[in-house]
């Protein structure tokens, strides 16, 4: 690895990719999901069927979808980056990539359902874009947010993403890297104390990133439920 520059441009990578994969199924789900919306309303006016049970196929359709999705970026991607080729590490950088597309698509669908038109879901979703880059702990770790802020870093979706990502892959390595100014350091070491990320927090990580799925995915399902934006 070399230096702590090396490896935080093989992070911000990462990073990058995931983001952008990401970002990509929140906004092109969106016009999708809105053009169905205008069909369901006519349906069930008609009492095709009533609104959960869309609902609910619009998001267990997603699933396979999405995972079919993460198998080809973990391939191609972790090949790229020239992860260790351990069962372990591929399987934690396919499950945080599968789930981290999962809620941004499920994101996507949750600002449609509470939009009169994918254009406005369009501005909603990009107004929190920059919120969890920033909030994400790359660009300002951890331990460097201020205290009164902190508090949306636990919140932020991207956030335990990154954790994920980052922990998972070099959160065990006894390497020694180079870190400008300070004296050599592992990179396990550096994980810790410049991220503030530890290895042995993943049991919990695992589990809020399934849940930021399930909470978008049942936002989706209640807001098309109750809200109505049809036009007479």
């Amino acid at each position: 690895m070399g230096d702590a520059n090396t490896l935080r441009m093989v992070i911000g990578a990462m990073y990058t990719a995931v983001m952008f994969v990401g970002i990509n199924n929140c906004s092109t789900v969106q016009p999708i999901v809105s053009i169905e919306r205008t069909v369901f309303y006519r349906e069930r006016a008609a009492g095709m069927y009533s609104a959960m049970p869309y609902a609910i196929a619009q998001v267990v359709i997603e699933i396979p979808y999405v995972f079919i999705q993460a198998t080809y970026y973990t391939l191609i991607v972790y090949a790229m980056m020239s992860f260790q080729w351990t069962a372990a590490k591929f399987f934690w950088f396919f499950f945080v990539s599968y789930f981290s597309f999962l809620y941004f698509t499920y994101y996507g669908m949750m600002t449609v359902s509470i939009s009169p038109n994918h254009e406005v879901a369009a501005i909603f979703a990009a107004a929190f874009y920059s919120l969890f880059n920033l909030f994400s702990g790359f660009f300002i770790p951890r331990p460097r947010i201020p205290k009164w802020w902190i508090w949306y870093y636990w919140i932020c979706p991207l956030a335990w993403t990154v954790y994920g990502l980052i922990v998972t892959q070099y959160g065990d390595l006894e390497d020694i890297i180079t870190v400008p100014g300070q004296d050599n350091q592992k990179i396990s070491y550096y994980i810790t104390h410049h991220f503030g990320y530890h290895r042995n927090f993943m049991p919990v990580v695992a589990p809020v990133l399934v849940l930021f799925s399930v909470f978008f995915a049942f936002m989706y399902a209640v807001c098309i439920k109750k809200l109505n934006f049809q036009q007479r």
